[in-house]
C-alpha cells in the first residue's frame, strides 16, 4: 500500500471532496499529532471547515497518527514523516511550503491530484472529479 504524508488543508479539501475515506482505504494517509491538534482547533469552530475537521477526526482509526519532533509548522513535520515513513507522497496544498517539501526527494502532490488518482482508479467518475 502506498504511504500518503498529508497537511491540514489537503486533508479537509479532501473531506470536501467526499472522498477522503475512500482514499483512506486504498492509501496509507501519516499525519503528525500537530495535525490532529489542527484539526481539534479547527473543529470547535462553527464554520464550514470546522464541521470538514470534526468529521476527519471521526476517520482517525483508518489514519496513521507519527509522533516527529515538533518543527515550527505542519508541512515541516510532514518533511520528518516522509523520511521516518518512507512516504510514496507528500500532499499540501500550501503552494508556499512547495519548494521545501521537494527537497526531500519524495513526490509533492496537491490534494487534487489524489482525485485524479481516484478517477484513473476507476473509483470515480470524471463528472465527480470535476
Amino acid at each position: 500500500m502506498m504511504i500518503f504524508a498529508v497537511d491540514t488543508c489537503s486533508l479537509i479539501a479532501l473531506q470536501y471532496s467526499g472522498y477522503l475515506s475512500t482514499i483512506a482505504e486504498t492509501v496509507d494517509i501519516v499525519i503528525t499529532k500537530r495535525i490532529h491538534s489542527e484539526l481539534e482547533g479547527i473543529g470547535i469552530f462553527t464554520d464550514n471547515d470546522a464541521a470538514a475537521a470534526r468529521e476527519i477526526l471521526k476517520l482517525l482509526h483508518i489514519l496513521t497518527i507519527v509522533k516527529v519532533p515538533p518543527r515550527s509548522t505542519g508541512e515541516e513535520e510532514l518533511i520528518e514523516v516522509a523520511l521516518q515513513k518512507k512516504c510514496d507522497f507528500i500532499v499540501s496544498d500550501d503552494i508556499r511550503a512547495m519548494p521545501k517539501l521537494k527537497m526531500t526527494n519524495t513526490s509533492t502532490l496537491f490534494s487534487t491530484h489524489l482525485l485524479y488518482y481516484l478517477f484513473r482508479a476507476g473509483m470515480m467518475s470524471k463528472e465527480e472529479g470535476l
